[in-house]
């Protein structure tokens, strides 16, 4: 699939950045529980004229640190509703939009970094499982297509200034289904580039 590299050459980052950072403490104990969420996240997808924020939260399992460094599993859910539809035909022909909704259910590996300076760096590759479903106007009125599933891959880059033990950043990425199915317009329409804003803490 055409998308692959794009994630084979995130996967690389994600295994190389370690390297750049510098190690500059013990890491500390964690400041919440392992079953309280870590992280929490705007991410804003554009895929096909639409234009989706999602709220999403995050857990953080420690799988491997050095100093404050660190490589976790991370588990990861959320989602959201399409603030601007599109509203004429994609370049695939699908009808306008009149609602887009998407909710994500994934986890991978994540790495995170922090210079001395305060600086951090990181990068995530999940899987997992997306719910979706849209509403259209096709030329014979409006019609539904009810909540779906497919599996999809997704990974960011982020960047941001730690402030004592939380982090605030910004992240991009992209997130792209594994397969389409054909008799349906609407998962043309889910994941997409994103970018957005993050906070987490340790």
């Amino acid at each position: 699939m055409r998308r692959v590299p794009h994630l084979v050459l995130l996967a690389a980052v994600l295994i190389g950045t370690p390297a750049l950072a510098q190690r500059v403490a013990e890491k500390p104990p964690s400041l919440v529980p392992a079953y309280i969420p870590r992280e929490v996240a705007v991410v804003t997808f554009f895929q096909n004229g639409n234009i989706t924020p999602e709220l999403r939260i995050a857990w953080h399992i420690p799988v491997v640190q050095q100093r404050i460094d660190s490589l976790n599993i991370i588990v990861e859910t959320g989602g959201g509703w399409a603030a601007k539809k599109r509203n004429t035909l994609s370049d695939e022909f699908a009808p306008p939009l009149t609602e887009l909704h998407q909710w994500h259910f994934q986890g991978g590996v994540a790495y995170e970094g922090d210079w001395g300076s305060g600086w951090h760096i990181g990068a995530r590759i999940t899987g997992g499982v997306t719910l979706f479903g849209a509403n259209y106007v096709g030329a014979d009125g409006p019609f539904k297509e009810g909540l779906s599933t497919t599996g999809t891959v997704e990974g960011r880059l982020e960047g941001g200034y730690r402030i004592g033990r939380v982090v605030l950043g910004v992240n991009f990425g992209i997130l792209q289904p594994w397969n389409k199915d054909p008799t349906l317009f609407s998962p043309k329409e889910i994941g997409g580039i994103s970018g957005g804003i993050f906070a987490n803490w340790r």
